[in-house]
């Protein structure tokens, strides 16, 4: 929501900025284009349904930029989080099923294809949800194996125990 603002602040203050020096074009559409460089790179569209576009003539979104984007801080609303790994219920994947989807499709499961990202980008709200989920997955075989691993230790301990007995009499 701040970055909307913040946009539409932004093209008020170039919008006003732009009609001192008659760089303000109302199109056929409707839409606006600010500071028209006759590139479509150089412009800024504002449609008439409210999305702009940096350099994007037909923004689909209510801010779509075509090119880097640089801040300090970017929010992500979500509807749901990654913490359903730690529920009783969750039925988490060996790591054989893992190793054996990742044979066949070559990426982790449920994380998009490289050509699924290729084609369609990402979403990193959502991606980042996908990760966190994986971490806490990969924590909970951690958590798993290190317990298998000090239960084999203490029958280490043990046999060495019955095997020092044994050899000392």
């Amino acid at each position: 929501m701040k970055i909307i603002v913040l946009s539409l602040l932004c093209v008020v203050s170039l919008s006003c900025a732009a009609q001192k020096q008659g760089s303000v074009e109302t199109n056929r559409d409707g839409s606006l284009s600010l500071f028209d460089g006759k590139l479509e790179q150089n412009t800024i569209y504002v449609t008439r349904d409210g999305n702009m576009g940096i350099g994007k003539k037909k923004p689909s979104d209510k801010l779509e930029v075509n090119g880097q984007i640089h801040a300090k801080s970017v929010k992500v609303d979500l509807k749901e989080w990654a913490d359903i790994v730690f529920d009783n219920d969750y039925k988490l994947l060996s790591l054989r099923e893992i190793e054996r989807y990742i044979e066949k499709h070559n990426h982790l499961p449920e994380i998009p294809s490289e050509n699924e990202v290729i084609k369609e980008g990402i979403n990193l709200g959502e991606m980042n949800r996908l990760l966190l989920k994986k971490v806490e997955e990969l924590t909970l075989h951690l958590i798993k194996k290190e317990k298998q691993l000090d239960a084999l230790q203490n029958d280490l301990n043990q046999l060495k125990q019955e095997v020092h007995k044994v050899t000392s009499h």
